[in-house]
């Protein structure tokens, strides 16, 4: 019987670098996913964490030498063939001479080849692993001021493709890694943990396209700068499990997943088929018709839409794999190409232009906004419609629906959600939960005529419906020609999706670099319009109206954590403009503040020292000048809340080496305002006890 490994690395204290808040969390998080919900043995789980080593069985310390051999001991000794092997990193990353680098606690950045571990080595040794089934994750952080960052990453995709492992990358050569308090994780690894628990992604394809998706979600709405997973999946793994079997009933798998799941299997791949896994899913627990249908293609925002997209191969961040080839190489230059279906702006000498595109713009906003909303209520209302007439249908509600193909569909509020669709060009669709055909019709003959409909749909452009039509098809008939309809109707369907994705983000940023300085030499002049002038009380409208303006994109810089820029154009806002100046100045008093708070967190986060809680219990107190009314208080809170809990996490490990006296000062030193307090006197008791 196939087993399941795993290496799980985080590291949040550096010596020589900035610290990192979430790494620890997200290794600890993975491993927990992994032993109490996927039921994989805990001795299968090699912790590499900063705090971990010393409370928790199967846990060592992030050094270089621990990794490299813990790492080692793995691929030689314990995994075996057709064994998944699972190797995760959340820290620092760095790249000298163009070679990638893990940092650990004893890196030293100035001699990354001396001290770091190079993804060169780390490729090596997976290579002497007795499988191939191999997955590699990295939320690989860099530093902005540190040296050596640009086009990290771009050396682990070249290797990935070389060696033919699956490798999963938090960013591009040319982005950042992003983490949050909000999430407590690495956004990549938020997106990686949500997609194997409640999305269904079993395969690495299903996990790439998810992760391709989701990251950039999450970038946007915790107004972090983009950051979109560059991935690589050897054609011969595209289907690999990436969760054991065992595990899979343990797992909440949503209604979309559940059909790209069940489209995965009914797929004829070579490789697929043969997997001992397939039995393990019977594909008759399935509802027939919903087998290969994807979800709805427009979907709220802040959704997760799903459709097939294995083949399929999306501009930013997407998997590509290409059947003719084992593996795909990266290309760090396709990320500054022009997106298909972008927006593309020239730099114009006259500002009259530039003023045409602005309100170019507002047409496409506003239309734009038009369709989405009317796209988001459609949704609901299909989504929703069963609970709506539920009570007109109580009594029908454990009475199974018969579709035109003779298959009996439960009629519930899961099968009533697929009755409508949208498609992402704005085209009505038939509902496709239902048969679209009389009950006394002939199942084939009725699938016979939802082939033809669909193709003629296909000849004009209208893939939702082509979509609705297949669904009708039986079994007898998912013939070559059904499976290429259905193929070429979802990549389009997808394709569009997109398209306009990528249609709207560009008229985004339209507005992006817009300049105060613009609009504040723009105010120098119409205060040459002079009182007695017909125009001046024109004039003096458009300065109080330019002013706020320049308030306003103050305010979106504050916003996209940009605060110096923030500061600079507020100072901008003229004083002859008494409410707007007087706000302005309120604003930059806030971010002033906001600023030195920041910096008196970087402060007491530099200070820690890993082991010694009477450091953690400094930068709490350092923590504790932010008051509730000052900007940065959650920040701040949420810090001396982890840092509490780190103390707590260091007198427990000095009791389990034996020192107890050790073991209750450092308890005591954990606030008594915090949540860990109350933990903390129960262990000083009981370790006073055992005195």
């Amino acid at each position: 019987m196939a087993n399941q490994w795993a290496l799980l690395i985080g590291i949040n204290q550096y010596k020589a670098l900035q610290p990192l808040m979430y790494a620890q969390t997200d290794a600890v998080a993975l491993r927990n996913f992994f032993v109490d919900e996927l039921g994989i043995p805990v001795n299968n789980c090699t912790l590499v964490t900063d705090l971990s080593a010393s409370i928790e069985p199967h846990a060592y310390a992030p050094l270089r030498k621990e990794i490299e051999s813990q790492l080692q001991t793995l691929c030689r000794d314990k995994v075996q063939p057709g064994d998944l092997l699972w190797v995760f990193f959340s820290g620092c990353g760095l790249t000298e001479g163009g070679q990638d680098y893990w940092m650990t606690v004893d890196s030293d950045p100035m001699k990354p080849s001396e001290t770091a571990i190079s993804l060169t080595s780390i490729f090596n040794i997976l290579n002497q692993a007795k499988t191939d089934q191999i997955l590699l994750a990295m939320d690989m952080n860099r530093s902005q001021g540190a040296i050596g960052h640009r086009d990290m990453g771009a050396q682990t995709l070249t290797l990935a493709n070389d060696f033919n492992i699956t490798t999963l990358l938090s960013c591009q050569p040319d982005e950042f890694s992003h983490e949050t308090m909000y999430v407590r994780h690495g956004l990549f690894t938020k997106a990686l943990l949500e997609g194997l628990r409640y999305h269904g992604c079993i395969t690495t394809s299903q996990l790439g396209s998810y992760l391709s998706d989701r990251v950039p979600e999450l970038c946007t709405h915790h107004c972090r700068p983009p950051q979109h997973p560059a991935i690589t999946i050897p054609a011969a793994q595209k289907f690999m499990m990436v969760v054991p079997s065992d595990g899979l009933a343990n797992l909440s798998v949503t209604e979309g997943a559940a059909v790209n799941l069940s489209s995965d299997v009914s797929t004829p791949t070579t490789e697929f088929s043969d997997s001992p896994e397939v039995a393990a899913v019977p594909p008759s627990s399935w509802n027939p018709s919903l087998t290969n249908q994807p979800a709805a293609a427009v979907a709220p925002s802040g959704t997760k839409t799903s459709f097939d997209t294995h083949d399929l191969a999306v501009e930013q961040g997407e998997v590509r794999v290409d059947p003719s080839t084992a593996s795909r190489k990266p290309s760090v230059a396709a990320a500054n190409e022009p997106k298909q279906g972008a927006i593309v702006l020239k730099e114009r000498d006259n500002p009259e232009d530039e003023s045409e595109d602005i309100a170019a713009l507002g047409g496409l906003w506003k239309w734009g906004a038009l369709a989405a909303a009317i796209a988001f209520l459609v949704g609901v209302f299909f989504r929703y419609q069963p609970a709506l007439f539920r009570g007109d249908r109580a009594a029908d509600a454990d009475r199974p629906t018969v579709t035109a193909a003779g298959d009996s569909v439960a009629n519930d509020s899961e099968a009533a959600a697929d009755a409508g669709e949208t498609s992402p060009e704005g085209e009505e669709v038939p509902p496709t939960g239902e048969s679209l055909f009389p009950a006394e019709i002939d199942p084939i003959e009725a699938g016979e005529t939802a082939l033809q409909r669909a193709e003629e749909a296909i000849a004009t452009s209208r893939y939702g419906e082509a979509r609705a039509w297949l669904t009708q098809v039986p079994p007898e008939l998912q013939d070559s020609t059904y499976q290429s309809l259905l193929q070429q109707a979802n990549s389009e369907v997808a394709e569009a999706a997109v398209r306009n994705q990528s249609v709207l983000e560009s008229a985004r940023q339209i507005i992006q670099p817009a300049s105060a300085s613009m609009f504040n030499d723009a105010i120098e002049q119409a205060r040459q319009v002079p009182p007695e002038d017909p125009y001046y009380e024109q004039a003096q409208a458009d300065i109080a109206r330019w002013s706020q303006v320049i308030l306003d994109l103050a305010e979106g810089r504050a916003a996209s954590g940009n605060i110096n820029g923030a500061i600079a154009a507020a100072r901008l806002v003229p004083d002859d403009q008494p409410a707007i100046a007087d706000l302005a100045q309120q604003r930059i008093g806030t971010w002033e503040q906001q600023i030195a708070n920041q910096d008196l967190i970087q402060q007491a986060q530099n200070s820690l020292q890993p082991g010694q809680a009477s450091s953690f219990n400094d930068a709490v107190r350092t923590l504790e000048q932010i008051t509730p009314d000052q900007p940065g208080y959650e920040t701040a809170q949420a810090r001396i809340n982890q840092w509490s809990e780190d103390i707590l996490a260091i007198a427990r490990a000095r009791a389990a080496q034996g020192d107890l006296g050790g073991a209750i000062a450092a308890a005591r030193l954990v606030p008594d305002n915090q949540a860990a307090y109350a933990e903390a006197q129960q262990e000083i008791q009981r370790w006073q006890e055992q005195l």
